[in-house]
C-alpha cells in the first residue's frame, strides 16, 4: 500500500468515525429486549464511555493502517485486553481524579474478554480487511450473495458493533470487580443501581444472558449462517440480525456448544417427524370424512329425496 492509498484509507476510516463519534453525543437508550451492560450507567456516564471507546479505536485503526499491521490474534491475543485495560482505567480515571491501574489477570479472566476474543474474527479482523479493501475475498466469503458489496454504511455498522461490544466488555468488568464501591455507584450508575441488591440482581441476570448468548445462541447463529449485531443511531441501539457464513468455525467449537448444535438437530428431526405424523393423520381423516361419511351422507340425501317423491 502506497503513501496515497494510506492517506485516502486513513480519511475514509475518520469519515466513518466521525458519524460515529456524532451519534454518541445523542440518547444511547438500549432499545432492544435485551441486557447491555451500559443500561447501569446515567445517560451523560454513558456517552462518555462510549466517546471515549470511539476515539480510542479510531486512533488504533489509524495506527494500524499507517503500520500496515496485520491483525492476527492466534499468535497474539493481547489486542481486545489491552484495548479493555486501558479505556477501563481512562474512565474510571474521570470518576476518580487519580491514575488507576487493573491488573492484566482481571481482564483476561473476565467471562467478556473470552466471548470478545473468540469474536474477535468477525469483531475486529473482517471490518479491518474490508476497510483496505472493499473487494476483499473474505467479505465475498461471509457475506455474498446476501450483500453484494461493502458500502460504507455496512462497514459504519460493523464498526458501531465493534464498539459496543468493546464498552460491554469493559462495564462487565466493571461491573464485576468495583460495583462494591459506593462512590462509584454514585457518580456513574443510575439512582435505581445505588443499592448492592438491585446491581447483584443485575449483574446474575447479565451474567446469565452472555453465558447463554456464548453457549447457545453463538452456535445457533454459526449453524444457521446468521449474525447478531449492534447498532448505533442517533435514537438509541439496536439489535440486527444479518446474514454471515461462518461454517468454518463451527469447527472451533468447544464440547458445550456442540452440544446445542446437537440438540437443534434432534428438535429439528423431532419436529419434522410430528409434522409428518400430523399430515398423515390430517390426510387419514380427511379421507374418512369424504369418502365414508360422505358416501352415507348421499345415501341418506337420496333415500330422502326418493322418499319425498312418492
Amino acid at each position: 500500500m502506497n503513501k496515497i492509498q494510506k492517506e485516502q484509507l486513513c480519511l475514509k476510516i475518520s469519515k466513518i468515525f466521525t458519524r460515529l463519534h456524532y451519534k454518541t453525543n445523542f440518547t444511547m437508550r438500549n432499545t432492544s429486549s435485551q441486557l447491555l451492560p451500559t443500561d447501569l450507567l446515567r445517560d451523560n456516564s454513558k456517552r462518555k464511555l462510549f466517546q471515549i471507546v470511539a476515539f480510542k479505536l479510531e486512533k488504533l485503526f489509524l495506527e494500524l493502517i499507517k503500520n500496515e499491521s496485520q491483525i492476527s490474534l492466534k499468535n497474539d491475543k493481547s489486542f481486545f485486553p489491552n484495548l479493555i485495560k486501558f479505556t477501563t482505567e481512562e474512565f474510571l480515571i474521570s470518576c476518580y481524579g487519580c491514575n488507576i491501574h487493573i491488573r492484566p489477570t482481571l481482564i483476561n479472566e473476565s467471562f467478556y474478554t473470552k466471548y470478545l476474543l473468540e469474536e474477535e474474527k468477525f469483531l475486529l479482523t473482517i471490518p479491518l480487511q474490508i476497510l483496505k479493501d472493499s473487494n476483499s475475498k473474505i467479505f465475498y466469503s461471509i457475506f455474498e450473495p446476501i450483500y453484494n458489496k461493502a458500502y460504507d454504511s455496512f462497514i459504519e455498522a460493523l464498526l458501531d458493533n465493534l464498539v459496543v461490544e468493546v464498552t460491554n466488555a469493559i462495564m462487565f468488568l466493571i461491573l464485576n470487580e468495583f460495583s462494591f464501591i459506593y462512590d462509584l455507584r454514585k457518580n456513574f450508575y443510575r439512582s435505581n443501581f445505588l443499592s448492592l441488591r438491585n446491581v447483584e440482581r443485575f449483574r446474575n441476570n447479565l451474567s446469565w444472558q452472555v453465558r447463554v448468548k456464548r453457549f447457545i445462541k453463538r452456535p445457533g447463529d454459526l449453524y444457521n449462517s446468521q449474525q447478531g449485531i449492534w447498532i448505533i443511531r442517533t435514537t438509541g441501539i439496536y439489535y440486527r440480525t444479518i446474514f454471515a457464513n461462518r461454517s468454518r468455525e463451527l469447527l472451533k467449537l468447544n464440547n458445550f456448544s456442540i452440544i446445542t448444535l446437537l440438540s437443534i438437530e434432534i428438535r429439528d428431526f423431532v419436529v419434522s417427524r410430528i409434522d409428518e405424523t400430523i399430515y398423515l393423520f390430517g390426510n387419514t381423516i380427511r379421507y374418512t370424512l369424504t369418502s365414508v361419511f360422505g358416501q352415507v351422507i348421499g345415501l341418506v340425501w337420496r333415500g330422502i329425496i326418493e322418499g319425498l317423491k312418492k
